[in-house]
C-alpha cells in the first residue's frame, strides 16, 4: 500500500485507489499519517476533528472511524503482510507505515539529501534531488480535507517545508546558471509570498543575470512596500545589500567562470520552459556531443539592430581643483546617474573610459522602442547631471555585432560606434544629438525643427510617457474583423440589458489589429474611460489606470467630480484621497482595490460604462492584481471591460480570466491572403504595381495589418523606389525591429534552434535542425513544438521516408529576420553541415528519425 499526502489524500493498493468513507474517516487517517509511527493522543486527535465544539458522542464516532480504518488498510485479497497496522496504543493511537510508502517521508528524505549536496557545493545534484523531491507534490498538502475547513497548525508547517525546498531549489539552479528557467517558477511564487525575502532576492538575480537591471529592482520595491505598508518592517540587511549590489553591477553577481563555461549548451532541461523572455543569440562555436563543455567557448555572437549611447562628462567646478578624491567623488556620481537612467529604461552600461560612457540598448533583448529608449535615457542623464557637469551626448541607431558573454557586459562593435563618438564630439555643452535613424524610431521625443549643419538631429525634451509609445495610427479600412465586433457588441447589448458585468480579453502579435477593433467599437459607447500600458515611462506601470481616472476628471477637479459622482461626504473624501495617487502615479501608490472598484461601480450606476485597457502586457503586477480582482468581486452594475494584450500577457499570467463566466476571450488571427489584398488595394494605387510587386508585397505582409501600412508606406515613398528585384523588397525597420522583439521573447536555446531551422531553409524537420547545430535530435523536436506552440512554425505533415514531422515558417519573414541575426561564418558552417545531412543517402534517413 502507498499513502499520498502531497496533494488530495489517496490510498493505493497494488496502484488502485481504495475507496475511504466519509469526511472524519478521511480526516482521521490524514492527521494519523501526518504523524506516522507516532503514538497520537485520543484527546489531541478528538481536538484535530471537532476543532471547536467536542459532542458527547465524538469518542464513540472516532471508534467507529478507526474500526473502519483498520477494515480500509487491509490489502485487497491478501494477508496482513505490507500492510499498515492501526495499534490502539495508550494513551490513543499508533498508525505503523512503511517510511518509503508515506510520500511525505519520501519527500523529507529527498530534501534532507538535496540539502546535503547544496551545503557540499554540488549544485546540479542538490538541484535534481531537489527537482524530484517536489515533484512529489500533486497540490496543496491534504487538499481535500483542507477544503472543508480543517486548518491543522501540521499543515501550515509541512507548505513552509515546501517553500523552504523550493527556495534550496532556486539557489542550486541559479548556482548552474539555469536563471532563465526558474524565472517563471520564481514570480508566480512571490506573487503568493510576497514576503518571503530570499525568494525576492532570488528573483532579483534571476532577472539580473538576464538583462533586466530595471525588473530586477521593481521587484525590490515591489518587496520593501508589502513589507512596510503591511508588516512596519524594512527588507534584512541581504535584501538591501543585493539591491546596492544591482545598482552597482557588482561582480560579485555574476555567475562563477566555471558555470559560464556550461550553462548556455543545453537545449532542454527538467523544469518547465519559463514563460518569461530571454536574449537568444547565436552560439558562435557549436560542440559535437563528444566535447566537453567545459572545452567549448560559449561566447555567443549576433548581429543585432542596436541604439548607443555615448555620454562624455566635463566635470569642471565641480571637481574642484581636481584633486583625485574630489574628482573620483564626482565621477561616481556621474557613473550612477548613467547607470540609473540606463536600466531603468532597460538598457545596458557597456563601460567607461575616463569620463566616458557608453551604454547600449537593444542589448540583450530587442525592443521595438529601442532607440526611442535610447534618447529618453540620454536626455534624462543630460537634465540631472545639469548641476554637476557639462555634458555632450550622441546617440546613433544601426546594425553592430553583439557579444554576450555567459555572464557579465555585453559589448558591441562596428562603424555605429564610431558614429556614435562622432555625434557626441559635434555636440554643444548640454546637448543631445542624434542620428536620422534614431530619430525616425522615436515617437516620443521633441526634436529642432531642422538638422544640425554638422549632421544629425538635436534632441530638444520628452513628450509625456502615458501613450507616448504608441505607433500613430493611420487611416485603416477596417478588414474581417466583422465577426469579433459583433461578438463585442452583443457583450455590450447584454452587459446594458442584464446589468451584469463582463471582462474581455482581445488577444494578438503587435499590428494585428487590436487597437482598429477597440476603435471600431468605440463609437458604440455612450461612457467610456480608455488607459493604456507602455513599454516605459514615468507611470511606473500603472498607465492604465492613471489614463482611466484622468479621462473621468483631471488631478485638479477630481475631488469635486467624485463628490458630484456619489455626493459629498465621506464616502466621496475616500475615493478622491484613493484616486488622486493614480492621476499622478509614482512608485509607492497604495493599491486600495476597494475604493478603485468603487468608483468604476458608482460610475457604471449611473449610466451603463466601458472600459478600455490597452496594452496591459506591459501594465505592472498591481493593475494586473486589480484587474483580476475587479473581475471577480464586481457589483452587478452594467460594466464592460475590454482588455488589449499581445500573448506575452499568457506567460506572465497562465490562467488569465480562465473559467470564469462572466469573461469571454478574442484572439485575433491574421488577415487572410484576399483580406490583406483588400487592405493593401486601400493604401496603394493598384494601377502603379506590377503583378510581381503585389504577390511580394501579400507575401511580406503575412496578414498583419501594421506590416500592411509600413510597406505601403515604403512602396510609396518617392524616394525609396522599391522594384521587385532579385534580391526582393527590403524590409522596414520598424518591421524589423516588432519581429525581432517577439524573437527575443524566446527562450535562449529555443531560439538557437529557431537559428539552426531557419538554415535548413523552408521546410525543416528534428533532424536536420540537430544536424546542423549539432544538437540532440530528441530535444531539438520539443524545441520544435515548442516553436509551434508560440506559433513561429506550423505543422506541415511526416517526411514520407523519415517518418519525421516537418515544419514550415509561419511567416517567411521571421525566418529572413532570425538568419540575418547569424554571423556570415557562423551561418556559412551552418549551411555546410545541413547540406551535408541533405546529401546522405535517404536509405539512412530512417536512421535518424526525432519524432
Amino acid at each position: 500500500m502507498r499513502f499520498h499526502l502531497l496533494g488530495s489524500l489517496e490510498v493505493l493498493d497494488d496502484d488502485l485507489p481504495v475507496p475511504l468513507g466519509g469526511v472524519k474517516q478521511r480526516a482521521a487517517l490524514g492527521f494519523l499519517l501526518l504523524h506516522a509511527n507516532r503514538v497520537v493522543a485520543t484527546s489531541k486527535l478528538l481536538q484535530a476533528l471537532w476543532p471547536r465544539d467536542v459532542p458527547p458522542t465524538a469518542r464513540k464516532m472516532l471508534q467507529n472511524a478507526v474500526s473502519g480504518l483498520r477494515g480500509v488498510l487491509t490489502p485487497h485479497g491478501s494477508s496482513s503482510e505490507g500492510s499498515a497496522l492501526l495499534l490502539t496504543h495508550a494513551p490513543g493511537y499508533l498508525l505503523r507505515v512503511d517510511p518509503d510508502s508515506l510520500d511525505l517521508s519520501q519527500f523529507q528524505q529527498l530534501t534532507e539529501q538535496g540539502r546535503g549536496e547544496l551545503s557540499a557545493g554540488n549544485f546540479s545534484a542538490a538541484a535534481k534531488v531537489l527537482r524530484k523531491a517536489l515533484g512529489l507534490w500533486r497540490g496543496p498538502v491534504l487538499a481535500d480535507l483542507a477544503e472543508t475547513g480543517i486548518n491543522w497548525p501540521e499543515l501550515t508547517a509541512i507548505k513552509d517545508w515546501r517553500l523552504a525546498t523550493q527556495e534550496d531549489c532556486f539557489e542550486a539552479e541559479l548556482a548552474c546558471g539555469r536563471h532563465y528557467e526558474i524565472i517563471g517558477e520564481l514570480e508566480s511564487l512571490i506573487e503568493a509570498e510576497p514576503y518571503r525575502e530570499r525568494l525576492g532576492g532570488q528573483l532579483m538575480l534571476a532577472l539580473y543575470r538576464c538583462g533586466r537591471q530595471v525588473d530586477a529592482l521593481s521587484v525590490y520595491r515591489r518587496t520593501r512596500a508589502a513589507l512596510v505598508e503591511e508588516l512596519g518592517l524594512e527588507p534584512g540587511r541581504e535584501l538591501q545589500e543585493l539591491e546596492r549590489a544591482i545598482l552597482d553591477h557588482a561582480p560579485a553577481l555574476d555567475l562563477p567562470p566555471s558555470v559560464q563555461r556550461r550553462h548556455l549548451l543545453a537545449v532542454g532541461h527538467s523544469s518547465p520552459v519559463p514563460p518569461v523572455p530571454a536574449p537568444a543569440p547565436a552560439v558562435v562555436t557549436q560542440p559535437s556531443p563528444a566535447v566537453e563543455p567545459a572545452d567549448v567557448d560559449v561566447t555567443t555572437v549576433e548581429r543585432k539592430l542596436v541604439s548607443a549611447v555615448m555620454v562624455s562628462a566635463q566635470l569642471g567646478l565641480a571637481a574642484g581643483d581636481g584633486d583625485p578624491e574630489d574628482v573620483d567623488a564626482v565621477h561616481q556620481e556621474v557613473a550612477a546617474v548613467v547607470s540609473s537612467e540606463v536600466s531603468r529604461l532597460g538598457g545596458v552600461v557597456g563601460g567607461n573610459v575616463g569620463s566616458v560612457f557608453l551604454a547600449l540598448f537593444g542589448v540583450p533583448r530587442t525592443s521595438e522602442d529601442d532607440a526611442d529608449r535610447a534618447v529618453r535615457s540620454a536626455l534624462a542623464i543630460r537634465d540631472r547631471l545639469a548641476a554637476v557637469a557639462d555634458v555632450q551626448i550622441g546617440v546613433a541607431t544601426g546594425e553592430a555585432l553583439v557579444r554576450l558573454p555567459a555572464s557579465g557586459t555585453p559589448s558591441a562593435s562596428g562603424v555605429l560606434l564610431d558614429r556614435c563618438r562622432q555625434l557626441m564630439a559635434l555636440a554643444p555643452l548640454g546637448a543631445v544629438r542624434a542620428c536620422t535613424a534614431t530619430r525616425a524610431g522615436s515617437s516620443s521625443v521633441t526634436w529642432a525643427d531642422d538638422p544640425v549643419p554638422t549632421g544629425g538631429w538635436q534632441a530638444v525634451s520628452c513628450v509625456s510617457p502615458r501613450g507616448a509609445t504608441r505607433r500613430a495610427q493611420a487611416p485603416v479600412p477596417f478588414v474581417e474583423r466583422e465577426r469579433e465586433l459583433l461578438v463585442l457588441q452583443g457583450l455590450l447589448d447584454e452587459v446594458r440589458t442584464r446589468r451584469r458585468p463582463h471582462f474581455v480579453t482581445v488577444l494578438g502579435e503587435a499590428g494585428v489589429g487590436k487597437t482598429r477593433l477597440v476603435n471600431e467599437l468605440t463609437s458604440s459607447c455612450a461612457t467610456a474611460l480608455r488607459g493604456t500600458a507602455t513599454a516605459f515611462g514615468d507611470d511606473y506601470g500603472y498607465g492604465p489606470l492613471s489614463d482611466v481616472v484622468r479621462g473621468f476628471a483631471s488631478p485638479e477637479t477630481l475631488h469635486a467630480a467624485v463628490s458630484s459622482l456619489v455626493g459629498a461626504g465621506e464616502l466621496a473624501d475616500r475615493l478622491a484621497a484613493s484616486l488622486v495617487g493614480l492621476a499622478g502615479p509614482s512608485p509607492d501608490v497604495t493599491a486600495d482595490f476597494a475604493a478603485w472598484r468603487r468608483f468604476l461601480e458608482e460610475i457604471a450606476e449611473s449610466e451603463p460604462l466601458v472600459v478600455f485597457l490597452e496594452d496591459l502586457h506591459w501594465a505592472n503586477d498591481v493593475v494586473l492584481d486589480f484587474v483580476e480582482e475587479l473581475s471577480e468581486h464586481a457589483a452587478s452594475v452594467p460594466l464592460l471591460v475590454v482588455v488589449t494584450a499581445r500573448p506575452e500577457l499568457l506567460q506572465r499570467r497562465p490562467s488569465w480570466f480562465g473559467g470564469k463566466r462572466n469573461a469571454t476571450t478574442i484572439s485575433l488571427e491574421p488577415l487572410s491572403h484576399n483580406g490583406t489584398r483588400s487592405l493593401l488595394n486601400s493604401l496603394l494605387e493598384a494601377g502603379e504595381l506590377s503583378g510581381e510587386l503585389w504577390q511580394a508585397l501579400v507575401s511580406c505582409v503575412g496578414g498583419n495589418p501594421l506590416f500592411a501600412v509600413e510597406y505601403a508606406r515604403m512602396v510609396s515613398d518617392p524616394r525609396n523606389p522599391c522594384l521587385h528585384n532579385e534580391g526582393g523588397l527590403p524590409m522596414p525597420s520598424s518591421v524589423r525591429g516588432v519581429l525581432a522583439a517577439q524573437l527575443d521573447s524566446l527562450p535562449f536555446e529555443v531560439k538557437a534552434v529557431l537559428q539552426d531551422a531557419a538554415v535548413v531553409g523552408d521546410l525543416v524537420s528534428p533532424g536536420a535542425v540537430a544536424a546542423t547545430g549539432l544538437r540532440d535530435p530528441g530535444e531539438v523536436a520539443k524545441a520544435l513544438e515548442l516553436l509551434e506552440q508560440r506559433d513561429f512554425l506550423r505543422r506541415q505533415g511526416r517526411n514520407s521516408e523519415t517518418g519525421e514531422i516537418e515544419y514550415g515558417f509561419r511567416h517567411l519573414l521571421v525566418r529572413d529576420v532570425v538568419a540575418d541575426q547569424l554571423p556570415r561564418t557562423v551561418r556559412a558552417a551552418k549551411q555546410e553541415r545541413a547540406l551535408a545531412w541533405f546529401e546522405e543517402p535517404a536509405l539512412d534517413l530512417t536512421d535518424r528519425r526525432a519524432g
